[in-house]
């Protein structure tokens, strides 16, 4: 279905009876003129200002062809149908014509309008003055902010887009990686690996995933362990999974209660924030695994596809995880299977 076009956007025809209407009414007209092929603030401040001199502002849109004789054949980037609708949108800008030299001359004679906006990179010394005094415009030099630009915009863009992206997938522990005990896992002879999480992590450590555990841990801040007890756990942990061959990056626990309301514990997304800050982890192409309902919401809050293991949600929380399976191999086998 062909998308309506914008009543902004005019013909030449059409922009010079609308302004002659305009100018019986004793309407000031304002004209400027560019190819605008990634809008940046550095356009929007500009075309507010000259918005401002006025009451009317046309816009004189380069075309592809126009664009292409003096920016080369790789330019635009962004067709002129496009950059039409896109400036449309505009509150500042009421109408939009596209031309095809390479200035605005011909159109300019046209419809006379009272002031021509230019950027300070021509300023008043440009071909267009001629045709505007003549009819009994004048000038406006725009007060462009130094810095923003296309070009500028574009170079951004590709020293980022070759940048390779870092992702990660969160593992809750227990519940995920080891078997939940009674009250929780206090010492080192009660933490006892899930059935096939060991030979799941094995095959995740093969991936370029960051492999992160995130883990509440309030027997901490409870009085049930200390500090000391848990890394010694950890330690343990990490031993035995590195004999096996398998990678674990990083390892962050919250110690608080949740009457603590504390940023770090999930539901909450500290954990997570944190390994962003140390690691420079795409969240949004990053995964987490866990068993519990606030793995859920956690990984839904932070943007992250969610897989649970086990139980599935209840219809209250209305919130749903990507995938629902029985153990932490099949989540990985999934991850595996969406790999872009």
């Amino acid at each position: 279905m062909n998308k309506k076009k914008s009543v902004k956007i005019k013909s030449k025809k059409q922009i010079i009876q609308i302004v002659e209407k305009l100018k019986k009414q004793g309407k000031k007209i304002v004209a400027y003129n560019g190819s605008f092929d990634i809008l940046h603030a550095g356009h929007i401040q500009s075309l507010k200002e000259a918005r401002n001199q006025g009451d009317f502002l046309v816009l004189l849109l380069n075309s592809d062809k126009s664009v292409r004789s003096y920016k080369g054949p790789n330019k635009p980037i962004v067709s002129q149908t496009e950059r039409a609708e896109i400036l449309s949108a505009l509150e500042c800008v009421d109408y939009i014509t596209i031309f095809d030299q390479i200035n605005p001359k011909n159109i300019l004679k046209k419809i006379k309008p009272n002031i021509y906006c230019n950027g300070p990179d021509w300023g008043k010394n440009c071909v267009e003055r001629n045709v505007v005094e003549k009819n009994g415009g004048r000038m406006h030099i725009l007060k462009w902010q130094t810095g923003l630009s296309t070009s500028k915009l574009i170079k951004k863009i590709l020293e980022t887009w070759h940048k390779p992206e870092i992702k990660a997938v969160f593992l809750d522990r227990d519940g995920t990686i080891n078997i939940n005990q009674p009250g929780c896992v206090r010492k080192i002879s009660q933490f006892k690996f899930a059935s096939g999480a060991v030979s799941a992590l094995k095959r995740l450590s093969k991936t370029d995933y960051k492999i992160i555990i995130v883990t509440n841990q309030a027997g901490i801040d409870r009085g049930y362990f200390k500090k000391r007890d848990l890394e010694k756990i950890h330690q343990w942990m990490l031993k035995k999974l590195k004999k096996a061959g398998v990678r674990i990056d990083k390892i962050y626990y919250c110690p608080h209660r949740p009457e603590e309301n504390c940023s770090c514990r999930k539901p909450k997304i500290g954990m997570f924030l944190r390994a962003v800050a140390d690691f420079d982890i795409n969240l949004r192409r990053s995964w987490f695994i866990g068993d519990d309902n606030k793995d859920v919401i956690a990984g839904r809050e932070a943007n992250i596809k969610t897989i649970k293991i086990g139980k599935r949600m209840p219809k209250e929380i209305k919130l749903e995880p990507n995938y629902y399976v029985k153990n932490l191999l099949q989540a990985i086998k999934i991850i595996k299977r969406n790999e872009t």
